[in-house]
């Protein structure tokens, strides 16, 4: 075979002649016809989330058809060094001076002048950067900004890179050594788990501790909700106003909707301007340290720990967002029993904001996820038989399961199972 220049990528002149057209192997033609129809619905109007989801799957499978396992495994072994080059670029504010001198971008050499950092540093690292499609090279060792550059001095990149590095990586390098002193057990208590053990704190207790990463981690999570549907645009809201159910004009007291850790009050603010004329009152509850006590738009604030007693009966709705994924399945179970003893097996109804893995084939992202939720607070993202396994335990009996994209969170509904 005749040798190939690693500088260009091309076969050497003496073979150029004689080297054939490669052919695609007969075994990838039906996953190319797949792609080839994705992209036609990804590039139409009858594009949709799901169907852009399937398509980057479908470019998955093609990159796995195509390696050879060596270079799966290569691949694999050698994501550390991206991530914390990466998270070094961040402190050094690479991405946004590029964002400034668009389109042009900026030399190694000016990046070096404006950072004060050694410019064969740079290189080293920007090489990285654009080898991941995080900025572009129109020449050597020069750099230019491209959309994604544009999303990593967005909150989702800003706040996200250093957010999720900071948080978990000391525990996540750690967890071979966890999993093998706990007999490769699950953590099954919070306060036990692989973070605490690694970390000395807790995944709250640790935020907690510098103002700034709460800030940074509380950015990052409403920013991963931009451009996304709201759980009312998911869920059909008529269901909590269904004729059938005593009215909720009757009773001035009556409650539509509680907010269980709500923090802030996005979600139910964001109810309250899309639904401002349905009747009930609107609750939000969280730790009394940590609840928006000015919510205002006509939400009531209460201070409240979802593991005592819940103290609002009755209420046609009990909501939760990203709540249960945070926690054990015991710890869960006890929230739910709170709850289950508060509402009205006639009319409440719990909704859960969260991930519903399939039950196979699990996207990479989400099942990273579970492993990231698991190490930081012994926490699930749970399948739908788990979910409904959970759900059953506490009584509750899963009336439906709403979502329009796979890659996101879904609305689950239950009710007391009679």
């Amino acid at each position: 075979m005749a040798p190939i220049s690693l500088c260009d990528g091309s076969s050497s002149s003496s073979s150029s002649s004689s080297t054939s057209t490669p052919t695609v192997p007969e075994s990838f033609l039906p996953l190319l016809e797949q792609i080839k129809q994705a992209v036609q619905q990804e590039e139409s109007p009858e594009r949709t989330a799901k169907s852009h989801f399937q398509l980057l799957g479908l470019v998955d499978q093609l990159r796995l058809a195509i390696e050879s396992p060596t270079e799966t495994l290569l691949r694999l072994i050698y994501q550390p060094p991206q991530n914390a080059a990466l998270r070094t670029v961040m402190d050094m504010n690479l991405f946004p001076l590029l964002m400034e001198h668009r389109p042009a971008g900026l030399s190694a050499t000016a990046l070096a002048e404006k950072t004060g950092a050694e410019r064969a540093l740079i290189v080293r690292l920007m090489r990285v950067m654009a080898s991941l499609g995080l900025c572009s090279t129109p020449t050597a060792e020069h750099y230019a900004a491209n959309e994604k550059t544009a999303a990593l001095v967005q909150p989702i990149g800003r706040d996200g890179v250093p957010c999720i590095y900071d948080l978990t990586l000391p525990t996540l390098s750690t967890l071979p050594t966890y999993f093998a002193t706990h007999a490769y057990t699950t953590p099954k208590e919070y306060a036990h788990a692989p973070m605490k053990w690694a970390v000395g704190a807790s995944q709250f207790e640790w935020l907690a501790q510098h103002k700034p990463r709460q800030q940074r981690f509380n950015s990052y999570m409403a920013s991963r909700r931009a451009g996304k549907p709201e759980w009312f645009e998911i869920y059909p809201v008529t269901r909590l106003t269904d004729p059938g159910l005593p009215s909720l004009q009757e009773d001035p007291e009556a409650v539509l909707i509680v907010d269980v850790g709500g923090n802030q009050g996005h979600d139910l603010l964001a109810f309250q301007a899309r639904f401002p004329d349905l009747p009930g009152r609107r609750v939000l509850q969280d730790l009394p340290k940590v609840v928006n006590w000015e919510v205002g738009m006509g939400v009531e604030a209460m201070g409240y720990s979802f593991l005592e007693e819940q103290v609002v009966k009755a209420a046609r709705t009990y909501y939760f967002r990203a709540i249960f994924h945070d926690w054990p399945d015991a710890t869960c179970h006890r929230i739910l029993q709170n709850t289950v003893a508060a509402m009205d097996p006639a009319h409440s109804r719990v909704l859960i904001v969260d991930m519903v893995l399939p039950d196979t084939n699990v996207p990479l992202l989400q099942a990273s996820l579970d492993i990231q939720m698991m190490s930081i607070g012994a926490g699930v993202e749970r399948s739908e038989r788990q979910w409904r396994e959970l759900l059953g335990a506490a009584g509750l009996e899963v009336t439906g399961i709403w979502n329009t994209n796979p890659g996101m969170e879904s609305v689950i509904e239950a009710v007391v199972r009679q």
